[in-house]
């Protein structure tokens, strides 16, 4: 769903972003226009959604990630959960990656076009309203998607000697979330970290998927 389709591979079918009973397009801060995937009339059009960050990685086999999650949003799981890969700490759902049926959603976009303002003022970010709007949810396992930043990248002064690690073989998604993204990372002409990290040694895994795929 796109509010501009142009330059789209042909194979690609786009849909208008819904936005019927909204006065204004969602502020893009805190990725609240996510929220118009919730919308009454994708209920109508869609059976089973996966959304996934434009800066996510695949590592592997996603179809885990089709199953019918019935009556229930499956969403990422961050917060210290996510961070420590520890599933004794409580989930907070994230809209990273997230697989529902619409049709049993569309309360969570009713919510926010009843009153968006409250919404803003009460959720710094679009992910935390959607965790609290949906009446059941549930979470992918931990080790089907990492970190880069949490997971894959070395620690201060380590990484001045050595790359980012590799994904672990159940890794079937890498997020980069934040800083930095994947396009800075394959961007060989400069340094893709801040300080004060270094950035001088690239995963090798992600620069020959960047090569591979970049033109796909």
């Amino acid at each position: 769903m796109t509010d501009d389709p142009m330059g789209l591979d042909e194979s690609i079918i786009s849909l208008p972003i819904p936005m019927s009973g909204l006065q204004a397009f969602p502020k893009s801060q805190g990725a609240w226009p996510k929220l118009c995937l919730f919308h009454p009339e994708i209920a109508d059009t869609l059976e089973i959604v996966l959304f996934l960050d434009i800066d996510t990685v695949l590592t592997g086999n996603i179809d885990p990630f089709f199953e019918d999650p019935g009556d229930r949003l499956r969403m990422l799981s961050c917060g210290p959960r996510w961070r420590q890969f520890d599933p004794s700490f409580e989930p907070m759902g994230a809209t990273g990656v997230f697989t529902y049926r619409p049709s049993f959603h569309t309360n969570i976009f009713d919510a926010f076009r009843k009153d968006p303002e409250l919404a803003y003022n009460n959720f710094v970010v679009e992910q935390d309203f959607v965790a609290a709007q949906a009446l059941k949810k549930d979470y992918y396992p931990l080790e089907w998607i990492q970190s880069f930043k949490y997971h894959l990248r070395r620690q201060y002064l380590m990484d001045i000697f050595v790359p980012p690690l590799q994904p672990a073989p159940e890794t079937l998604m890498v997020a980069f979330h934040g800083f930095p993204r994947p396009n800075f990372i394959a961007d060989k002409t400069s340094r893709w970290a801040k300080f004060p990290r270094c950035g001088i040694h690239r995963p090798k895994w992600l620069i020959d998927y960047w090569d591979k795929y970049k033109d796909a």
